[in-house]
């Protein structure tokens, strides 16, 4: 990355080759499964890469930046969709729940999963995705949350106890 921010823009097709599988994983756990979003939204990311590639710091682990500038990609997005009226927040809620409810007794275990997850709300889900997903130890996902580790173990933990409590009810 080092190279890139010095204008030596050839070598973001390695970067790119090595991180647009994570990101797109990463980007599409945290938009359901939707792989058309997730897809944009991992291309918005390398956009973002290229644009603001002076901002790098020499040094700085660059997958902590890249995922860094994922989640804000994500955060702009889900700004963009959120619903205004928070009657239309729970209604789509209570839709969720009872379509998850419904389809567990036919689904297997791993698309329940796949659901329960989706309920989370998104800071949740994102902490979550980062730990059992991408592999982030709670000192990388504390340092892109601005808290300690202690402070990000803590958040898993109550997520993984929210997905349990949705996925078990």
């Amino acid at each position: 990355m080092a190279r890139v921010r010095a204008d030596e823009l050839d070598c973001l097709t390695a970067l790119f080759e090595r991180y647009q599988g994570p990101l797109f994983g990463f980007l599409a756990r945290l938009a359901n499964g939707d792989r058309d979003v997730a897809q944009d939204l991992t291309q918005n990311v390398f956009v973002r890469v290229l644009r603001y590639r002076a901002s790098y710091q020499p040094g700085q682990p660059f997958r902590a930046w890249v995922y860094q500038m994922a989640r804000h990609v994500w955060a702009d997005h889900y700004q963009r969709q959120r619903p205004t009226d928070d009657l239309e927040d729970v209604e789509k809620t209570v839709s969720y729940g009872r379509a998850a409810h419904a389809q567990r007794a036919a689904a297997d275990e791993h698309q329940a999963l796949h659901e329960a997850l989706a309920l989370l709300p998104a800071p949740q889900r994102e902490v979550l995705v980062l730990h059992r997903f991408q592999g982030f130890d709670y000192a990388e996902i504390g340092e892109q949350l601005g808290c300690t580790a202690g402070a990000a173990r803590v958040k898993a933990h109550r997520a993984l106890d929210a997905l349990r409590r949705i996925y078990l009810s």
